[in-house]
């Protein structure tokens, strides 16, 4: 069985090894995963950087039409050398402005826009209602677009974040501001979304401590997204988001790595940023590569040549446990029916190898010891079988006497030889004459008796029954 079992252990460390092989794969196909999801994390946080900062040129870019339209150049200019502007003043400025927004392209369309003069009241507006009274002349971004700067931030109102642009309105060509517009665009859903088309990144804003827009592509859970607001909590005490304005990569669950950054502006103050997240390309267990590829990889696997290999090992241990196993059992059990049924007394271990022939054996030696406890009858040994072939007529040996003609040999049971006399002198019996003179004349003379030759084989027969020997 040596053979088998080299080959049960060979196969066994195959298995072994191509599981351990087949482990190490999983976790190296894991840690590559994570670096690639790093790296890819810092190009989608700036990817997104660039995107909000390009919106925010192309919305400030897209307010020239407003802020150069004649009606709403001369309100704004009336409005800021009256001390409170007239309702026929805030109508013209409200007509002009509605009248300019609609000339913004569909994809830069703002959400709220307002008209506001010198001295930073709100004369006008479209998508928003408001006092007459209302002003935003304190906000800084508006406070730079009077003095006549372009600019841009980010406001938080009522837990929403407003992505906001202003531009000043000149009523002459390089004079003094005679106020400005300002454009508001809400970051909801639908913004998110257009992040993530114009980036591949799966982006989520957060405002307050709580998730307010997120946009994902295709194959990726929004819901994993939901997750920053748990973690939210603990970024205060991240030092590069807080001096930096961005972290580092951070591990939310198994596999969901995120990146924070903080909106610039007003925004900042109050913790308001976007999360980009991705998914680690990762596997629970070695058989989770059978789900993530595809045909094509499939179709570069040598199915063929494995099928061979596996076919060739199966053929080599059915061969191995044949020898080993099948024939040597099949030996047995005929040499096993043939005692059954009286053919052979005892099993030949000479005819089994390998632990049937200590069977063999140990069968041989326990009937032997049932046998003589008289525990089961038992017929005499056939020497034929034992011995080989016993001749007819004994060939001639030293013992044997040859017999004269006409005489017959005796049919009674065989004969066993006489002492022999000594080659010394004549045996001494009792009642004779000392050796020392001549012997004495002998009355009568016995007939000398043939020898008859004993062979071995006669000797082993006599003994296997000793009732045929002389008595």
């Amino acid at each position: 069985m040596l053979l088998s079992r080299f080959w049960y252990g060979v196969l066994a460390l195959a298995l072994g090894a191509a599981v351990f092989i087949l482990f190490v794969a999983a976790q190296l196909y894991n840690r590559s995963g994570h670096r690639a999801m790093s790296e890819a994390l810092g190009a989608d946080s700036s990817a997104v950087e660039w995107f909000l900062n390009d919106d925010a040129r192309k919305r400030s870019s897209a307010l020239i039409r407003v802020a150069l339209n004649p009606a709403l150049r001369t309100a704004l200019a009336k409005s800021s050398t009256e001390a409170k502007p007239g309702p026929d003043l805030r109508e013209k400025a409200r007509v002009a402005l509605r009248s300019a927004t609609e000339e913004v392209p569909a994809d830069l369309k703002f959400d709220h826009v307002w008209a506001v003069d010198s001295s930073g009241r709100v004369i006008a507006s479209v998508g928003f209602e408001h006092r007459e009274d209302w002003e935003l002349g304190g906000y800084p971004v508006v406070a730079d677009a009077l003095h006549g700067w372009i600019r841009d931030d980010a406001w938080v109102w009522k837990g929403r974040i407003l992505r906001v642009v202003a531009r000043p309105v000149e009523q002459d060509g390089n004079g003094e501001p005679v106020g400005a517009v300002i454009g508001a665009k809400i970051i909801d859903d639908t913004f998110a979304r257009a992040v993530t088309k114009r980036t591949g990144a799966a982006v989520g804003f957060y405002a307050e401590g709580s998730r307010v827009a997120s946009g994902a592509p295709e194959g990726f859970d929004k819901a994993n997204l939901d997750q920053i607001t748990q973690d939210l909590k603990l970024l205060d005490d991240n030092k590069d988001y807080i001096e930096k304005g961005r972290s580092e990569v951070r591990a939310i669950g198994k596999h969901l790595g995120v990146v924070y950054a903080r909106l610039p502006g007003e925004a900042w103050e109050l913790g308001a940023g976007y999360a980009v997240g991705r998914l680690a390309a990762s596997v629970d267990s070695p058989f989770n590569f059978l789900d993530k590829a595809n045909n094509e990889d499939k179709g570069k696997v040598p199915t063929l040549l494995i099928l061979a290999a596996v076919l060739g090992l199966a053929a080599l241990g059915l061969v191995f446990s044949f020898l080993e196993h099948t024939r040597p059992l099949h030996v047995f059990r005929n040499e096993a029916a043939r005692f059954a049924k009286g053919d052979v007394d005892v099993l030949a271990p000479s005819r089994f190898r390998g632990a049937y022939r200590k069977i063999a054996a140990d069968i041989n030696d326990g009937v032997e010891k049932v046998a003589a406890k008289g525990g089961a009858p038992r017929k005499a040994a056939d020497l034929e079988q034992v011995l080989g072939p016993i001749p007819a007529q004994p060939a001639m040996s030293a013992f044997s006497v040859p017999l004269g003609p006409g005489d017959t040999r005796p049919e009674s049971r065989p004969s066993y030889p006489k002492p022999m006399v000594s080659p010394r002198g004549p045996t001494r019996r009792p009642g004779s004459h000392p050796l020392s003179g001549p012997p004495p004349a002998r009355e009568s003379e016995d007939p000398v008796e043939a020898v008859e030759e004993v062979s071995d084989a006669a000797i082993a027969i006599s003994a296997s029954n000793p009732s045929a020997a002389p008595g």
